[in-house]
């Protein structure tokens, strides 16, 4: 707030209050990365818990599985360790049950009678990637698809995609159990892991190729108290975007933009091609598109892999901002991950950069909480 202040109030921008803010600014940016430093735990605690539960679950269901760890001194929040024991055990008794084949099936299709699951943690941009991958017998897409069917979860002539069918398991109530046991088939399971690992501001992310395993991807913010973001103007409306997921900024000239289809529209940055998304559009801020060369474009990857440039009318900073729960104090909006406030009172939107790409691709915006209530 004192730091905004005079910089509104202050033409010269040379008076000792500025340079003395800016010194105080330094000293609790240091004192906050201190305190940071001392609430950042290794993982290592819960993936040690992880091993006993599979050794039970392995000799309840008569099977011989290994369990390998990497990465257990990567650090993070304490907040985000005590909140990722249970989705991840709920993911480990799952691989186990259903992901690892019983030693009769994997000698017959030329394996290791012994299972092996691995689970991985390591830093990538600003936060820290959880990795759970066994060697069994996949996602069996076909028997998803039906279940799928009989739950009334898709229609019968759905056209899906791989990837689509491998993402049914975390729908609510989804189960592939033939029967009800101690370890699965009650109908909760994976969709309480990604409501779980979404409530931390996270993503999950699967692939799987049949009869080789698959691999489910967590991405979790280090912290859930503060969040270095780039605030933008967007339709007059102010958002922040999380700085993790931008890689760039650029001015566009009207030379790099190319008309693609009806409406969409592509940029070329240094002899590649990169869609165009129109942040105000796809959140409904204006009816009609606005003109890129108008504006400034973010070059953005978001978690599902690939860039896209989000198109914003201008860029008023870059700032730390404390992020406020806004499905907490008032309910979910679709591309929206959180909220905070400014230091002139004002409530500023995070945007939810993933939902954003997602309806760029011809996805509903949907109803996820993408950010933790903290404060």
């Amino acid at each position: 707030m004192l730091s905004q202040s005079v910089i509104e109030n202050d033409t010269t921008g040379t008076s000792s209050i500025n340079m003395g803010l800016e010194e105080l600014q330094q000293l609790t940016r240091e004192i906050q990365d201190s305190v940071m430093a001392i609430r950042a735990q290794p993982v290592k605690p819960v993936f040690q818990r992880m091993s006993r539960i599979v050794r039970e679950v392995a000799d309840m269901v008569g099977k011989s599985i290994r369990l390998v760890t990497e990465g257990e001194n990567t650090e993070v929040d304490k907040t985000v360790i005590d909140k990722l024991a249970e989705p991840l055990t709920h993911m480990i008794r799952n691989a186990v049950d259903h992901g690892i084949e019983s030693p009769e099936k994997r000698t017959a299709a030329g394996k290791d009678p012994e299972g092996t699951i691995k689970l991985t943690a390591k830093h990538r941009s600003g936060r820290i990637l959880i990795e759970l991958q066994d060697d069994g017998a996949g996602i069996n897409r076909e028997r998803v698809k039906q279940k799928a069917i009989d739950n009334d979860l898709i229609s019968p002539d759905a056209n899906l995609t791989d990837e689509e069918i491998d993402n049914l398991i975390f729908a609510p109530g989804f189960s592939t159990a033939d029967k009800i046991s101690d370890i699965s088939g009650r109908g909760v399971g994976m969709d309480v892991v990604k409501r779980s690992i979404q409530a931390l501001g996270g993503r999950i992310n699967i692939t799987s190729r049949p009869g080789q395993g698959s691999v489910f991807t967590m991405s979790l913010p280090l912290t859930l108290a503060v969040l270095d973001g780039m605030v933008v103007t967007v339709a007059g409306q102010t958002l922040v975007v999380p700085l993790t997921a931008i890689v760039e900024t650029l001015q566009p000239e009207a030379s790099a933009i190319h008309s693609f289809g009806a409406s969409h529209r592509l940029i070329s940055i240094r002899n590649s091609f990169c869609p165009l998304v129109d942040v105000g559009r796809i959140l409904n801020f204006r009816a009609t598109q606005a003109n890129p060369v108008e504006g400034v474009a973010l070059l953005v990857e978001s978690e599902g892999g690939g860039q896209r440039a989000l198109m914003v009318d201008a860029i008023q900073g870059q700032r730390q901002v404390v992020i406020k729960s806004l499905e907490a104090n008032y309910t979910h909006v679709p591309g929206i991950a959180a909220a905070t406030i400014l230091g002139d009172g004002r409530v500023a939107l995070i945007l939810d950069v993933d939902a954003v790409v997602g309806a760029s691709r011809g996805q509903a915006l949907k109803q996820d909480v993408s950010l933790a209530a903290v404060g």
